[in-house]
């Protein structure tokens, strides 16, 4: 019953992790992105490629603090600092903004996030691996 209370938390960073790629693939290639181009929630922009990371960054800064996302590299809250900083900065920029002009935050907050979330979905299939690998040897002996 404890490891299903574990891995629900696990399922979620890794679910935002894809949702952060998947966000990056519409991006960064030619497929058509099923959402509008700058949406908003009132006046507060809700771009997926700055709210995922930053909610990616935020999830795995609350579960390095609450110290359940055992095993995580110093990596991890680096750059989970980093996206955070950078989704926050940029939805304040396009809040506040006055003038028209090239907006690159989402861009960074969108590399910084990919970064990121290849981080997660690389500790979580070493994490799997481990698992696995004590499995099998158990089973063996």
């Amino acid at each position: 019953m404890g490891r299903g209370r574990r891995s629900l938390p696990r399922l979620i960073d890794y679910a935002l992790a894809v949702v952060v790629v998947a966000v990056a693939v519409c991006t960064f290639t030619g497929v058509p992105e099923p959402y509008p181009a700058w949406p908003t929630l009132g006046p507060v922009p809700v771009n997926p490629e700055l709210v995922f990371p930053g909610l990616l960054s935020l999830v795995v800064l609350l579960r390095l603090l609450t110290d359940e996302f055992s095993g995580a590299t110093p990596i991890v809250g680096v750059l989970g600092s980093l996206t955070l900083f950078l989704a926050t900065m940029s939805v304040y920029i396009l809040y506040a903004a006055e003038a028209g002009g090239v907006f690159v935050g989402g861009a960074f907050t969108l590399l910084s996030g990919i970064v990121l979330a290849a981080v997660v979905l690389l500790q979580g299939a070493v994490r799997t691996g481990r698992r696995w690998q004590r499995t099998a040897d158990v089973s063996v002996q």
